[in-house]
């Protein structure tokens, strides 16, 4: 009896043992992710299961509501089937003090194929209000705050209004790009910087010279052009930075693309018990995820088949657009066959190609009705 109750207390602990061990390999993985601009999927190339769990999402064809969500519609009309095997992921990055989403990334893994794709949302993308059903926002790095805000003052708690925010913001991406998005994960710049610093910088070479200061949102950026080791601090510094570039933000989404493939690279090869142990408080006061540790613990067995070769990022088909009547490049626009192109190789989940007829048809990324915006919409159906 005795022996007995000794085998049941060691089985008992290598399972606690397990699901701390998860919790640290996804603490890895998000944090590298958010590093690399958000990827959520990486990191848990990082470590090999020593279990066979049972994925604890849906393998029937179809995908479960979240408990509390809006009314958006998250998934296109019969006779649309789920794929074997591919599931989605909404990575965001928000800022401290404006708490708007300005990394903002969905990821696919596909288990058959083998392969991990990110798209990368500029935080300038144009979204329409009258859709979107919040008055003030234009730019889809505003939809978060204004649901958060909403969820505050009507006296949510503030871990609660960013898990009610980031349901908003993922159904209403999900219904728009039809990708009925699985899971999300949310991680603030403090998290960015503790993880960068957890596992000992990154080396990059810097495009140029980045001097800016925003004191309102304690903002400091001064870094040097060249190949240089990089702390939490400078790495946050690298991928905010975007006055300088020609192109503005989507000169530093590209930067990101690449920072981010490099930094996963130096993670991969360098992460070691120690770093992801000290990525534990990090996890727990910085990283918000509608996963459980089961959910976890599967993803991870899947994703750590996937090799280094399948992993492709890219940014979602569209351009900055110039306004007409003022001159200013003030969004970055959609384009309705370039996004439709994207979403079809890298995030649909269904074994039928999306169609334009269903894609964005409630103009989520256009604005057809306000002539000030016919710009916008002539450049989305080019």
């Amino acid at each position: 009896m005795e022996k007995e109750n000794f085998r049941k207390q060691q089985r008992n602990k290598r399972k606690r043992s397990w699901s701390s061990r998860a919790l640290l390999i996804v603490a890895t993985y998000v944090c590298a992710v958010f590093v690399i601009a958000g990827i959520t999927v990486t990191a848990l190339l990082l470590h090999k299961p020593a279990v066979d769990p049972t994925p604890q999402f849906p393998t029937d064809g179809t995908t479960e509501a979240p408990e509390e969500t809006t009314d958006v519609a998250a998934k296109p009309e019969e006779p649309y089937t789920r794929k074997d095997g591919f599931y989605t992921f909404l990575i965001a990055g928000v800022d401290d003090v404006s708490m708007s989403t300005d990394v903002l990334m969905l990821a696919s893994l596909d288990t058959v194929n083998g392969k991990i794709n990110i798209v990368q949302i500029p935080r300038d993308t144009f979204v329409n209000k009258e859709v979107g059903g919040y008055t003030s926002v234009t730019r889809v790095n505003a939809v978060f705050t204004a649901a958060y805000n909403r969820q505050r003052s009507s006296g949510a708690t503030e871990a609660k209004a960013k898990h009610l925010a980031m349901q908003d913001l993922q159904a209403r991406l999900s219904a728009a790009l039809c990708v009925n998005i699985d899971e999300y994960v949310l991680i603030n710049t403090t998290g960015f910087r503790n993880v960068i610093d957890a596992v000992g910088g990154i080396w990059y070479d810097v495009p140029r010279d980045m001097d800016y200061e925003d004191p309102e949102q304690n903002l400091y950026i001064h870094l040097k052009a060249g190949y240089q080791h990089l702390d939490g601090s400078q790495c946050e510094q690298l991928i905010r930075y975007r006055s300088g570039y020609a192109t503005g933000d989507i000169g530093r989404v590209e930067m990101r693309g690449d920072f981010m493939v490099e930094a996963l690279r130096q993670v991969k090869n360098n992460i070691t018990v120690g770093n992801m142990i000290s990525m534990v408080p990090t996890l727990i006061n910085h990283v918000s995820t509608s996963m459980s540790v089961a959910d976890i613990v599967s993803y991870t067995k899947l994703v750590y088949a996937v090799d280094n070769a399948g992993i492709a990022v890219r940014t979602l088909g569209g351009s900055s657009v110039q306004n007409p009547a003022t001159g200013l490049w003030i969004y970055y626009c959609l384009n309705k066959k370039e996004a439709l192109s994207d979403i079809n190789e890298c995030l649909n989940v269904y074994k039928t190609d999306i169609t334009g007829e269903i894609f964005d048809k409630d103009g989520f990324f256009t604005d057809s009705k306000n002539a000030s915006n016919l710009y916008i919409n002539d450049y989305y159906l080019s």
